[in-house]
C-alpha cells in the first residue's frame, strides 16, 4: 500500500511538466531462443511469476527474476489440444486462467503446482478478469458474460447477450471492485454495478474505436474512466460519468512486420490514482505512459527486438512482461522479457 501511494504522488507531481519521463525501466529477465510460437503472456500481481502460452497449447510458468521453469502443462479442451490466446492471474496470485478464441473451454490452474483447478464450459473466450478482492472470475465467451465461482469451479451466473448479441471482446474491473466494464466487438462499452450487474452506463465507441477490433480494456479505480485500444493501435479514453470519449492517443495504423496491433491483448493499465495509463509505444516496440488530463505521452522503454507481440503489466509490482519475435515478420525463435519500472521521485 505504501508503495502504491508513493507512486501516485510522484506521477502526479511530474504529470504536467516537460521534464524527463516520469517512469523508466530496467530489464530484469531475458529468456531467448523459445522455439514454440508464443502467443500470450501474463505476469502475477506481485511480479514473482510469469506465464507464457503458445499456439500448440503449451503453458509454461517461470520464476522472476531467475527465469527458472516452475511447471509446464499442455492445455486440452475435451481431449483436443488447442492454442492459448489469453492468460490472466488472480489478484492473490494463486490461480491462472487460460482462454482461447476458438476454444470450447476455459481452464483454471493452481499457480504453485500447475495442477488443473477447474475446466469451465465457456466457448470462444476472448476476455477474462478476476475480481480484485472476491474469489470470482468473469469471462466473456462469444456474446455472453459468465461469472465464475473459482472455489467451486462452476459458472454461478450468466449475462446473455450483454451487448445485444455482439461478441464480448474485453472485460475489466475497477480496482475498487465495484464496477465491471465490458466492450463488444463493435466498440460498445458498458459499465455494470457489481455484484448486481445492473447497467450503469453505455457508450458507443464504434465511430472512433475500430469496429470488430477491441484488443485491451482497462478501468480506473472508481470506474469513472475507461480506456480501450484496438487493432489500429489508437488508445481511446472514455469519461464514464459524461458517457463520452474524453480524448485519444494516436498510434501507427500498422506496427512494423506483423501488421495490425491485434496481438497486444491486455496491454493497457491505469496507475493506482487513475491519472496515468500504461500503453504500448507507437510501434509496439516498447512501453509508454500517458497522462490522461494533459494528453502528454512519455516513453518508458524501447526494446532491442523488431517489435513485441504480447504484453502484461503488473501495476502493483511495477513490472512489465513481453514476448519478442525473432524477426520483423513475427517469426521465431522468440524471447521472453520482464522489465522493472522505476518512478521519478517528486
Amino acid at each position: 500500500m505504501v508503495r502504491a501511494v508513493s507512486v501516485a504522488v510522484a506521477l502526479s507531481l511530474t504529470g504536467c511538466s516537460d521534464s524527463p519521463p516520469p517512469v523508466t525501466a530496467e530489464k530484469v529477465l531475458d529468456v531467448p531462443g523459445l522455439q514454440a510460437v508464443v502467443n500470450a503472456v501474463a505476469l502475477s500481481p506481485d511480479g514473482s511469476v510469469v506465464a507464457v502460452g503458445d499456439l500448440d497449447g503449451d503453458l509454461v510458468t517461470r520464476e522472476v527474476p531467475s527465469g527458472a521453469e516452475r511447471w509446464k502443462v499442455r492445455v486440452h479442451a475435451r481431449g483436443a489440444a488447442r492454442r492459448i490466446d489469453g492468460l490472466v492471474f488472480s489478484q492473490d496470485g494463486s490461480l491462472l486462467a487460460s482462454t482461447g478464441h476458438d476454444a470450447r473451454t476455459v481452464e483454471l490452474w493452481q499457480v504453485l503446482t500447475g495442477r488443473q483447478a477447474a475446466v469451465l464450459d465457456i466457448r470462444d473466450s476472448r476476455a477474462a478478469a478476476f475480481h480484485p478482492t472476491e474469489r470470482t472470475l468473469v469471462v466473456g465467451g462469444a456474446a455472453t458474460v459468465h461469472v465464475v465461482d473459482v472455489d467451486r469451479g462452476e459458472i454461478a451466473r450468466t449475462l446473455a447477450n450483454a451487448h445485444g448479441g455482439d461478441g464480448v471482446y474485453g472485460v475489466a474491473f475497477s480496482s475498487a471492485g465495484q464496477v465491471l466494464a465490458t466492450v463488444s466487438d463493435q466498440g460498445s462499452l458498458k459499465l455494470w454495478s457489481w455484484p448486481a450487474l445492473s447497467l450503469r452506463a453505455s457508450v458507443s465507441m464504434s465511430k472512433s474505436l475500430e469496429p470488430m477490433a477491441p484488443v485491451s480494456l482497462a478501468l480506473g479505480r472508481q470506474g469513472t474512466r475507461a480506456a480501450a485500444n484496438g487493432i489500429l493501435g489508437t488508445v481511446h479514453i472514455v469519461d464514464v460519468a459524461k458517457e463520452r470519449e474524453e480524448r485519444t492517443f494516436a498510434n501507427t495504423p500498422e506496427a512494423p512486420g506483423h501488421g495490425m496491433h491485434a496481438e497486444m491483448r491486455r496491454s493497457l493499465a491505469f496507475t493506482q490514482d487513475g491519472a496515468w495509463l500504461f500503453a504500448p509505444d507507437l510501434h509496439d516496440r516498447g512501453l509508454r505512459i500517458l497522462h490522461v488530463a494533459s494528453g502528454k505521452a512519455y516513453p518508458v522503454f524501447r526494446g532491442d527486438g523488431p517489435f513485441y507481440k504480447a504484453m502484461s503489466i503488473a501495476v502493483p509490482a511495477s513490472m512489465v512482461a513481453l514476448l519478442r519475435p525473432g524477426d520483423d515478420q513475427g517469426r521465431g525463435p522468440y524471447g521472453l522479457e520482464v522489465w522493472r519500472l522505476t518512478y521519478r521521485a517528486p
